[in-house]
């Protein structure tokens, strides 16, 4: 018996479950990098980004071009920005209204 298919929505936000997959996303924000330069800045071994990237790209988050023999990564489509922006307002409204659990 086979497991049925996860939503892809799922998939979606598993993707930024993240919090190295979240930074390498404002990394790109910034402009295209390469794996060299987002492993130096990100601070982490080239297999982890490189896996997180793998991810980013085959859910059309993150997508790819070669230049002069580099592989460059840019993100596929800024709508993601509105994306993270929404979910920082929502995630702000939620701590303020439940600062009393936090304070």
């Amino acid at each position: 018996m086979t497991a049925p298919a996860m939503d892809p929505r799922s998939r979606f936000f598993l993707a930024l479950s993240s919090d190295q997959r979240l930074k390498l996303i404002e990394l790109l924000k910034e402009k295209e990098k390469n794996l060299s330069e987002l492993t130096k800045e990100l601070n982490i071994d080239v297999s982890v980004v490189s896996r997180h990237l793998m991810m980013l790209r085959n859910l059309g988050i993150v997508s790819t071009k070669k230049d002069k023999g580099y592989l460059y990564f840019f993100i596929a489509d800024n709508r993601i920005f509105d994306l993270i922006l929404l979910t920082n307002q929502i995630v702000s409204d939620w701590f303020k209204h439940n600062q009393k659990m936090f304070g």
